[in-house]
């Protein structure tokens, strides 16, 4: 925040105040200087001839009834590691990138459904942000937008993530936020698994550091969601309650302590919930929290959470114009002494892909179990998939996994990019003793390939009746 610039603005002004008020801890009496019972310019002029920086910051922000608190941090035990305090005038790209549309998608970019799943109602853009005196704004606004592919929309609004450029397993993280209010506004700042090791969502979990309700703006909530991926997913959430006249339009500090057993959420530094029992079907615990997470910022209109009828956004919120979130920094503190670390993955977790065939994975500590009643028709009828891995010209790869099935049989393995070219394609025998295999992938250009466990009709003979494959150890290094 551009100190020198905000005190120059407020020296243009007097502000009178009573010697006994108070903002966030920080007196009148405090910064009078010169005892005179009053807080005006002459107080102002002697901070910044005299005060430290922080204390400048201090003074400033009390004036505006916007308190700074210094870069150096607070949290106690905890040692500053990432931070953005918004700092000049754009968006920090090293630090953050938009995510665009209203559908969500696969790792390949595939459409899966819109709404980004919660029925939410606008178009998120790279045009919806703004960056000044060291305040991140994201405006939600009731326009129309058309996209060539997703359709069209009355809303738009921006959602910001760290993926692939800053995670954390554990430790503090704060935000300095606040948010307009209104039927139909969904602030969130929340966090997501940089890698989803455990599984789909909710199996390799989400933490939720705050959620806001625009129609009840005196109440936010935290949450975490895990269990297994959906719909088999669980959650566990407290809301916070704001003092009398307070709520989530003024600003507040919302933070995470984020350690292997436990996860404290605060406002203010106020503890509100505190969560233990979590888990990941067929993992050790304290899986799924267990990993890198990256930070998403976003701001959705309509929807479940706050929407008309759980869906439709109130074009009344809009009536005075576009709405905003604004966060004033992005903390990420490590505990002090802290060895808290992601858990090494034993083995690569596979998703299921079934066409005309009927079967069931299941993921677990050290391997994956399909269980497979009928195989279909087609090779892959049944298929037990590794998706979207980066590889880079001139790489070698090695994928190396012990599998075993109940019932003696061949497979197929192989490697493909999205045009289904195949850099590996390998039928192996099955039998009911584990077995080791490892093949060597030779890449000559960059790009995202999936391996892929072939288990419908191929090979010779072909299976009868139900049986079990076990895949265990797999590893793509």
């Amino acid at each position: 925040m551009n100190i020198k610039r905000m005190a120059a603005s407020i020296v243009s002004s007097v502000l009178v105040m009573a010697a006994v008020s108070s903002m966030n801890g920080l007196t009148a009496i405090d910064m009078d200087y010169n005892s005179d019972g009053i807080v005006d310019s002459f107080d102002l002029v002697k901070a910044r001839s005299s005060a430290s920086q922080n204390e400048l910051e201090r003074l400033s922000g009390f004036l505006l009834g916007k308190p700074v608190i210094p870069e150096s941090g607070t949290a106690e035990g905890y040692s500053l590691v990432w931070s953005d305090e918004f700092d000049g005038n754009s968006l920090n790209m090293e630090n953050w990138s938009y995510e665009l549309g209203n559908w969500k998608t696969d790792d390949k970019g595939n459409y899966i459904t819109n709404g980004w799943g919660n029925n939410e109602q606008e178009f998120y853009t790279d045009s919806n942000t703004m960056v000044n005196d060291g305040v991140l704004t994201i405006a939600a606004r009731k326009e129309n937008y058309t996209d060539p592919v997703q359709g069209s929309y009355e809303y738009t609004s921006a959602r910001l993530s760290t993926q692939h450029k800053f995670s954390t397993c554990g430790g503090r993280i704060e935000v300095r936020a606040r948010c307009d209010s209104g039927k139909s506004l969904w602030p969130a700042i929340w966090m997501l698994p940089e890698d989803s090791v455990y599984g789909g969502w909710a199996a390799s979990g989400e933490i939720d550091i705050m959620e806001g309700w625009g129609s009840t703006p005196e109440k936010i909530c935290g949450t975490i969601h895990f269990g297994d991926v959906w719909p088999g997913n669980t959650y566990l959430t407290n809301d916070y309650e704001f003092a009398s006249g307070d709520s989530s339009a003024n600003w507040h500090t919302y933070s995470v302590e984020w350690d292997s057993n436990e996860i404290r959420w605060y406002v203010d530094d106020d503890l509100y919930s505190t969560q233990s029992e979590w888990y990941s079907v067929n993992r050790a615990y304290p899986a799924p929290f267990d990993q890198n997470f990256y930070i998403l910022l976003n701001l959705a209109v309509g929807g479940h959470f706050d929407g008309i009828d759980g869906i439709y956004a109130d074009p009344a919120t809009f009536a005075d114009g576009e709405k905003h979130f604004d966060i004033d920094y992005v903390r990420v503190y490590k505990k002090d002494g802290s060895t808290f670390a992601p858990t090494v993955q034993t083995s690569a977790a596979l998703s299921l892909y079934r066409e005309g065939a009927e079967a069931g994975l299941t993921n677990k500590d050290g391997g994956t179990q399909v269980h497979i009643t009928t195989i279909g028709e087609l090779p892959y009828s049944v298929m037990g998939l590794l998706e979207n891995q980066s590889v880079r010209a001139g790489e070698k790869h090695t994928l190396s996994f012990t599998a075993s099935s109940t019932q003696p049989r061949q497979i197929e393995v192989t490697v493909e990019d999205p045009s289904y070219n195949r850099y590996l394609s390998k039928v192996i025998d099955l039998g009911t003793e584990q077995a080791d295999f490892s093949f060597d992938v030779d890449f000559a250009a960059d790009m995202n390939v999936d391996i892929k466990f072939l288990m419908g009709k191929t090979g010779e003979p072909l299976p009868t009746g139900e049986h079990d494959i076990e895949i265990s150890k797999i590893i793509w290094k």
